[in-house]
């Protein structure tokens, strides 16, 4: 069957000449001349296409469009006027139109926009709504995989002492949030919460910033500040990105934790503090101690209740209710109409693997909502991350270093131990590696030179000299 256009436009003469355009081009076509029969049109047939001009003579066809979508939430509403401003774009998409034309219009552009208009009210009408769980809009954590399942046991578990916990995990997993569950559900709940984010603050302000300064304890310091720690007195204090924190600083952090006292910048005094300490980092600490970046014996006074967060696409299981919780969220936030997920959506962004994590997930999600220009989100609304070239995960990043590494390792020691003159091996290890590179971008240009330098980012004759090089023939 054919999809159905409707036309609602004052203008007899432009009525039928789009009527004409689209009946040539294979659609069917009903005609409005004004507010009342573009109502009645839209509750009598299922209209796929709304061509809606902005003044139908009675009414600004804006106004019309809540009310169209009351009968219909699959049409796909194409905004057209003779007084194009931006005022009026915006004021189109902040009514969820899904295109805009302007008078006079092209035919070309009239039939490119209608047609994907159209596919976009296919697939709403050809996809089942996704069935997803009632879950906690409150911002805490979802999932219920047994990789979740583990975390929050930890959390239960670190919730009911005082002592240190050290949160790992990878950027956008939710560290901050652990620390915040673990607090809300400890003897100091109702005590403060303080954040304190140790990679975005220059060095030569944390110190200040963490256990304060007395007047005139340098240059700026023209009044005494008080610190996080004394701020977080009786509560909890939540270093995120603790190896971020200047190794300087590391040595009073440790003093801290070992004496539960603070001594202010250019102070003689100490000040104690009740304070639970839970430190994030999304940095291998073990590396940084080995370069002498991060104090050992502070380490370990973190690290006695370790949590380790898995990162997104090692619990895919949970992607569907990630989904609808901050589908939900942000449908309340902006007090847009109810919005409904495909099942397409759901099975695109679950195989997606999300090297963001939940932070990029949610992003999506926030902006797929703000762009959809109807009720229902779609694959398209996803583009900018399902069609990006894919990247490697850290966990495939990971794996193809280690093999790298390994073959590496294994001809280097056989060239040590060959006779081999020295001074050979770098040029015998860039061979290895550029004449495999250069076969694979040939064969995807199809043997194009052209095409190959330009991907390779070099000129021809530089492309040329290596194929003979490498006895290349394609």
């Amino acid at each position: 069957m054919s999809n159905i256009v409707l036309i609602a436009d004052d203008d007899d003469s432009l009525r039928h000449i789009l009527a004409a355009t689209l009946e040539k081009a294979g659609y069917e076509t009903l005609k409005a001349r004004n507010g009342g029969e573009t109502l009645a049109s839209v509750k009598r047939a299922d209209i796929d296409v709304i061509l809606l001009d902005i003044w139908l003579g009675d009414v600004n066809g804006l106004e019309l469009i809540e009310e169209i979508q009351k009968d219909n939430s699959t049409a796909s509403i194409i905004v057209i006027t003779a007084h194009g401003t931006t005022q009026t774009a915006i004021d189109a998409a902040k009514q969820r139109a899904y295109g805009y034309l302007t008078k006079p219009i092209d035919q070309k552009q009239l039939l490119d926009l209608v047609s994907r208009a159209a596919a976009a009210t296919n697939q709403t009408k050809d996809v089942k709504t996704s069935v997803l769980p009632d879950v906690d809009r409150q911002g805490r954590m979802v999932g219920q995989s047994p990789a979740m399942q583990e975390v929050y046991l930890k959390i239960g578990r670190a919730a009911v002492s005082d002592e240190t916990v050290l949160v790992l995990g990878e950027s956008g997993t939710g560290k901050e949030l652990v620390a915040q569950l673990i607090h809300q559900n400890s003897h100091r709940a109702h005590n403060p919460f303080i954040v304190v984010d140790c990679g975005a603050m220059p060095s030569s302000l944390i110190e200040s910033a963490l256990f304060g300064h007395v007047k005139g304890a340098y240059t700026d310091a023209h009044a005494a500040r008080t610190g996080k720690f004394q701020q977080a007195d009786g509560g909890t204090i939540f270093l995120d990105e603790i190896g971020e924190l200047p190794v300087e600083v590391q040595m009073k952090l440790l003093r801290v934790l070992q004496e539960r006292e603070v001594e202010p910048m250019g102070g003689t005094e100490t000040h104690a503090v009740d304070v639970r300490i839970i430190a994030a980092t999304n940095r291998r600490l073990e590396a940084a101690i080995a370069q002498k970046a991060f104090r050992e014996d502070l380490y370990y006074r973190l690290n006695v209740i370790p949590i380790s967060l898995p990162p997104l696409r090692e619990r895919k299981e949970d992607i569907p209710e990630l989904i609808d919780l901050f589908t939900h969220r942000f449908v309340e936030e902006y007090q847009l109409p109810e919005i409904r997920i495909s099942t397409e959506v759901v099975k695109l962004l679950t195989a997606y693997e999300w090297p963001g994590n939940v932070r990029e997930l949610e992003n999506a999600i926030k902006r797929a909502l703000v762009m959809c220009a109807g009720q229902m989100l779609l694959p398209e609304h996803f583009d900018p991350i399902l069609n990006e070239p894919s990247a490697l995960s850290p966990r495939q990043q990971g794996n193809l270093d280690a093999q790298i590494y390994g073959v590496l390792h294994a001809y280097v020691e056989q060239h040590i131990e060959s006779e081999t003159p020295p001074g050979e091996l770098y040029a015998e290890i860039r061979a290895i590696f550029e004449k495999p590179l250069f076969k694979i971008v040939l064969e995807h240009t199809n043997g194009n030179r052209s095409k190959a330098a330009d991907i390779l980012g070099i000129n021809r004759n530089t492309l040329h000299t290596k194929l003979v090089e490498y006895k290349l023939v394609l």
